[in-house]
């Protein structure tokens, strides 16, 4: 097989060849065509050897930079595995509320319903006055010697919301209607809170809170009063008939 130097050379004796015959000598037969140039394909193949090991190169130095190469895609096991929480961790205690009892137990205080109502002949006021209707016919609030409770017990929605007096946080109450009845938020120990809109006698209902959170958990005394499980009776309300 004839290189590429060797087909340049034929050709250029070829072509003397042709000058000859023109002045009378014997021209010399017309070499073969090359159509090979394997000089030019080896060129190629080592061009695409320095490609590839440039490609080599660069992807080892990416990787040790915490690159991903491209055209390689993260695999599943490279990701740093999280810690497994303790199976315990997301359950919520559960309480045992049997043999409870009832220490107060109340609608809305009415008087917030009266003065809603009143003034719901004004079109701004309106959705108070709506919202304060439901609220008188369908919630009850409810307090045991073991929870807390707010029952809904409308058409559209029946529900009721509990929470252990152990598992309350903090107690905010602000008075309403002169301090006859107030409106009540209980943060549990989680975040979530338990409100308490219109709740007649708040104050009382707030130290009973605190005083029953904090004998439960031995935050508090246990020292003995004639009321409700250490707390004073006089503090302690009566429910509505």
């Amino acid at each position: 097989m004839l290189s590429i130097t060797q087909c340049q050379g034929s050709v250029a004796h070829w072509g003397s060849s042709r000058s000859s015959a023109r002045h009378g000598r014997p021209a010399a037969a017309a070499p073969a065509i090359c159509t090979r140039r394997p000089a030019r394909r080896l060129a190629v193949v080592r061009a695409q050897a320095e490609d590839d090991d440039f490609e080599a190169r660069l992807a080892a130095l990416k990787k040790a930079k915490g690159e991903t190469p491209y055209g390689e895609g993260k695999k599943a096991g490279a990701k740093p595995e999280k810690a497994a929480a303790p199976a315990a961790a997301g359950r919520k205690k559960v309480y045992d509320y049997s043999n409870e009892a009832l220490v107060f137990e109340t609608p809305p205080h009415r008087g917030d319903l009266a003065v809603n109502l009143a003034l719901g002949f004004t079109l701004l006021w309106l959705p108070l006055s709506v919202a304060a209707v439901g609220r008188g016919l369908f919630v009850k609030y409810r307090f045991t010697d073991r929870r807390i409770s707010v029952v809904t017990a409308a058409p559209w929605q029946n529900e009721q919301l509990d929470a252990a007096y152990e598992e309350v946080a903090k107690v905010v109450s602000i008075g309403r209607g002169v301090g006859a009845w107030g409106d009540m938020v209980v943060t549990l120990r989680d975040g979530s809170k338990i409100e308490m809109r219109s709740l007649p006698k708040f104050k009382e209902m707030e130290a009973y809170i605190l005083a029953r959170r904090d004998e439960l958990t031995g935050g508090g005394s246990q020292g003995g009063g004639s009321g409700k499980q250490g707390v004073p009776a006089s503090s302690v309300p009566k429910g509505f008939a």
